[in-house]
């Protein structure tokens, strides 16, 4: 009797319409669920999302490559050669011996770090007007999460190590990842009677943390040389998602 009852009084056309409403609700209750989720983790979803900076570039891609996604002698209009010693693959134990153990050990636990490169370069001729140095470095970590946390201020050595503080942090537009930080030391040069100035460049693509800094002396370098300098790096990286 109840089915009867029901089929007379309900129009022919909502059994039809029954499945689509019902997956409709489900819908509502997934997106509120996200939500939800996206509020109490502060802001932070365990997916990848369309230009939020999330997913990973492929590891055995980056190794194979490292090497040339920093700043090279062909990225320079002008000549350069590599210090001795300054063209470096950054493995972890090599990351250890240069930072210290200290620091470095919980480092690489707290962040995943892989691996990475470091090359140094220098200006030949003194007379060009170009940056007297020119370092960079690529690092690859485990997941996207953790290449930030490598940028944090709990974590980024720009914050951490006392005998590096930069002068100043720099309020800038930096637009090269979801996390950039731009940042200058000014130091004396002895018998010189100026100063030399650096500008560094630190920013995260996806699982990847690319760094590099300009020095030289007033007028060779400057911010906007550093993060042109981070877009080449930046536009090296996306390539090997090609």
């Amino acid at each position: 009797m109840s089915e009867t009852t029901y089929s007379e009084s309900t129009p022919r056309g909502s059994k039809s319409l029954l499945p689509l409403i019902i997956i409709l609700l489900v819908v509502v209750l997934l997106l509120a669920g996200g939500i939800g989720y996206l509020l109490l983790s502060g802001g932070n979803l365990g997916i990848s999302l369309p230009g939020a900076g999330g997913g990973v570039v492929d590891q055995n891609a980056f190794v194979v490559s490292m090497n040339s996604l920093v700043i090279t002698q062909a990225d320079m209009d002008a000549k350069y050669n590599i210090i001795p010693g300054g063209n470096l693959h950054m493995s972890n134990s090599q990351f250890n011996n240069n930072v210290g153990a200290a620091y470095g050990k919980p480092f690489i636990q707290n962040t995943g770090r892989v691996d990475g490169w470091d090359l140094t370069m220098e200006r030949v001729n003194p007379d060009d007007y170009t940056p007297e140095f020119v370092r960079s470095r690529v690092e690859i970590y485990e997941t996207a999460d953790g290449a930030s946390t490598a940028l944090s201020k709990d974590w980024f050595w720009a914050y951490q190590l006392e005998d590096r503080v930069p002068d100043e942090f720099l309020d800038t537009s930096c637009n090269l990842g979801p996390d950039c930080l731009t940042f200058k030391y000014v130091e004396a040069k002895p018998g010189a009677g100026y100063a030399i100035e650096r500008y560094d460049v630190a920013f995260r693509y996806k699982n990847v943390v690319a760094w590099v800094f300009v020095k030289g002396s007033f007028g060779e370098v400057s911010e906007d040389l550093a993060l042109q300098y981070g877009q080449l790096m930046l536009d090296k990286i996306k390539l090997l998602e090609e």
